[in-house]
């Protein structure tokens, strides 16, 4: 008679039970994917061939493996912008002091370097930002993601697209009799303003004029003026812009021209401004301002980072300007199964489960992200105290059959 059997059936039950415990005391923990156990009758083999026929009893149990359930966790709102969680399949990658690793954990925040790190203070990885004036979504190779806190600089307005409908019912002005001045407000018929910037970041107020000149064809042309003003009204230049002109159907046929101011008051360099209409068109709508599109800026202090759902990390500044800094990167396996979990809410890779196959959020099978957010433990625990109740009835009754065991030796020993 031997104690291997139920022997085996505690070592099972152990195993669940701790299982269990580990799901249990983990139920609060962001990322944590429950794990269940998983059991195998053993039977044995002699050299005349294999047991287990229908005369030969088992030899217990074995613990056959430990899987994971890789269900998605509950996600609850936390209002900070570098918290993200993970809408389906992927993991964050991030490099820990002793290599790479892989997380379900969106719990992230900056540290004194201005890296991204999550709650350990490993680095997350992703993709560098694409250069400046590149047409790509993401560049270079995977590396840690770094937040610049530098301010952003000034820079002068050259561009501006303005489009604008024109009355074709306003009255044309003879512009010999009544030549344009911005004071004289019969000089022309339209006007809109716009804010453009000087090279040292300083707003002015552009007014932009039209009139539409008497005698100049049919549909006639139209004029434009403008003229450059600071934040407090002072003028500082003015002058003539581009000629309109139009076909019969009122669509733009021609009009550009350039704003030139030489001379500055804060010494800022002086002011070149490529000005165009595309879009303008002539009806008998009233006058009113489609677009205004324009470069510049202010400079701009930084003032915070979040993370979009398409994994960029995007500085913004007190001018308004946003800046993408790089897109973190989400990480998927063949077979998730084979991760190994280790501690600070992070897997290993192993052969088992297969190379890590890196994206961008929303691609290749990986999931998005929801800003904002954590994603919690995916542990139910109703399920998890049901599953203990059951792992501690079968771990008492292996007790019990190990008492029974141990009587009935001691009965064999009493035998004279």
């Amino acid at each position: 008679m031997t104690l291997s059997v139920e022997l085996s059936g505690l070592q099972a039950a152990q195993t669940d039970l701790d299982t269990i415990g580990n799901n249990i005391a983990n139920v609060g923990t962001n990322g944590f994917k429950a794990s269940q156990a998983n059991f195998a009758d053993l039977y044995g083999n002699s050299l005349l061939g294999s047991a287990g026929t229908a005369g030969t009893p088992g030899q217990g149990v074995m613990t056959s493996s430990l899987s994971q359930l890789f269900t998605e966790g509950s996600i609850s709102t936390t209002g900070n912008p570098l918290n993200v969680a993970i809408n389906g399949n992927g993991f964050f990658q991030v490099l820990t002091p002793t290599g790479v690793a892989y997380s379900r954990d969106g719990s992230f925040g900056l540290d004194a370097n201005g890296d991204l790190v999550n709650s350990a203070g490993s680095f997350v990885m992703g993709f560098a930002a694409p250069a400046s004036g590149s047409t790509a979504v993401a560049a270079g190779t995977l590396g840690k993601l770094q937040v610049s806190e530098a301010n952003v600089p000034p820079t002068a307005t050259s561009t501006m697209t303005m489009s604008v409908n024109l009355p074709s019912t306003d009255k044309p002005i003879n512009t010999t009799t009544t030549p344009f001045s911005v004071n004289t407000a019969a000089s022309y018929d339209e006007s809109t303003t716009s804010t453009v910037y000087d090279s040292l970041g300083a707003p002015r107020t552009l007014t932009t004029y039209f009139t539409e000149v008497s005698g100049s064809g049919a549909p006639p042309k139209w004029q434009t003026h403008w003229a450059l003003s600071n934040t407090d009204g002072t003028m500082v230049a003015s002058g003539s812009g581009a000629t309109l002109s139009f076909n019969s159907s009122g669509t733009l046929t021609a009009g550009t021209g350039t704003i030139n101011v030489a001379t500055l008051s804060d010494g800022a360099a002086p002011l070149s401004i490529a000005q165009n209409f595309t879009g303008t068109t002539l009806s008998d709508l009233n006058f009113g301002v489609n677009s205004i599109q324009s470069n510049g800026n202010a400079a701009g202090q930084f003032a915070g980072v979040s993370i979009g759902s398409n994994g960029d990390v995007v500085a913004q500044y007190t001018n308004g300007a946003t800046k993408v800094m790089g897109t973190v990167a989400l990480v998927n396996f063949t077979n998730p199964q084979g991760l190994t979990p280790v501690s600070g809410n992070n897997w290993l890779a192993t052969v088992a489960s297969g190379q890590p196959l890196t994206n961008m959020p929303g691609s290749g099978g990986v999931g998005t992200l929801e800003s904002g957010a954590i994603e919690g433990s995916n542990v139910d625990l109703s399920t998890q105290l049901v599953n203990l109740i059951v792992a501690q009835q079968a771990y008492q009754a292996n007790v019990q059959g190990v008492n029974v065991d141990q009587q009935d030796v001691q009965k064999l020993m009493t035998i004279q």
